[in-house]
C-alpha cells in the first residue's frame, strides 16, 4: 500500500512540475515575439487545461 502511496505522489508532481514548465514556456514564448503557431496556441489552452499543460510541458 506504501508503494501505491509513493507512486501517486510522484505522478501529481510529474504533473506539477509539467503544468510549470509549460507555463514557463508560454511566458518565453510570448516575451520574444514568437509567432503564433499551433503549438503556441495549444501551450496557451494547456494552460487552464492541467493535463494537456501537463504533458506539453515535458515536450
Amino acid at each position: 500500500m506504501k508503494g501505491v502511496f509513493l507512486f501517486q505522489i510522484m505522478c501529481a508532481l510529474a504533473v506539477i512540475v509539467g503544468w510549470v514548465m509549460n507555463l514557463i514556456a508560454v511566458i518565453h514564448l510570448a516575451t520574444a515575439d514568437a509567432p503564433l503557431t499551433t503549438m503556441f496556441i495549444v501551450r496557451i489552452i494547456g494552460i487552464p487545461v492541467g493535463l494537456l499543460g501537463a504533458i506539453l510541458g515535458w515536450f
